[in-house]
């Protein structure tokens, strides 16, 4: 694989863990906000904010595991990679639907567009030049 597409594929992971530290650290500011909800819906949007950091934290993780320099030359590692891209896509795609009004749910649609993107040419990269 090329130096240029590990730089990308290090970069989209970057972006998502820094998207999901930024989410994660600020749900104690959340946590204000929803007092005003019942009990039920309080832990429900409290489980799923929660849950979108550490999502983001899992796939940035997943994109970064797959540049380490004992594993970047393997399927397993593209398929690592895939497998986050897609999964920060499918964030990305759901966050704009639930919260319309959050930059975030926005920022993330694109790094799960860059992130595929990146995925795409670690593909056609591994079939021009298996190994």
């Amino acid at each position: 694989m090329s130096s240029q597409l590990v730089k990308l594929s290090r970069i989209a992971g970057w972006i998502a863990i820094s998207l999901g530290l930024v989410h994660s650290a600020n749900t104690w500011f959340v946590i204000g906000d929803v007092a005003s909800f019942s009990a039920v819906w309080r832990g429900i949007i409290l489980f799923m904010y929660v849950a979108a950091g550490l999502g983001c934290l899992l796939a940035g993780g997943g994109m970064l595991l797959s540049t380490a320099i004992s594993i970047q030359k393997t399927k397993a590692a593209h398929h690592i990679y895939l497998i986050s891209a897609t999964f920060m896509l499918l964030l990305g795609i759901g966050a704009p639907i639930a919260m319309r009004n959050n930059p975030f749910g926005y920022i993330s649609l694109a790094v799960g567009v860059f992130a595929v993107a990146v995925a795409l040419l670690r593909y056609r990269h591994s079939v021009i030049s298996p190994g």
